[in-house]
């Protein structure tokens, strides 16, 4: 099945490889020019094909889907994570790339939302200027 795809619609694949949970959300999120495909808004009905580009902002951070592979059903986690590569917060330099992911690990492990604080800007700012 995986295999035998040459194209499958942009809504089923992003429900396929468990993006949304419904179709319906993700043909919502496609309605409302929320994702990109190679740069261009995209519509539900788009078609794609390994190798194109799904760009999209969630919750700040801009998210960008590498197809590696059509499913045009469901299915487990462990078979959807191998039909794309993720890449977070692609629209930062590598190096701010770094920084936002130990500033992310570090508020999951002290169980804090929001902006960092300024004793945090402070260090992340001394962060910076040691890298320039």
């Amino acid at each position: 099945m995986m295999s035998e795809l040459k194209e499958v619609r942009i809504d089923k694949w992003l429900c396929a490889v468990r993006i949304f949970k419904t179709r319906s959300l993700a043909a919502r999120a496609l309605t409302g020019g929320k994702i990109k495909l190679n740069g261009a808004a995209a519509k539900p009905n788009k078609t794609i094909k390994p190798g194109d580009l799904i760009s999209m902002k969630k919750e700040g951070r801009t998210l960008e889907y590498h197809v590696t592979g059509l499913i045009d059903r469901r299915v487990s986690a462990k078979l959807a994570v191998e039909n794309y590569s993720l890449t977070v917060d692609a629209d930062l330099p590598e190096t701010m790339r770094e920084l936002t992911q130990i500033f992310h690990e570090l508020d999951k492990t002290q169980r804090r939302r929001g902006k960092p604080t300024k004793k945090e800007r402070r260090q992340i700012d001394r962060l910076m200027k040691d890298e320039d």
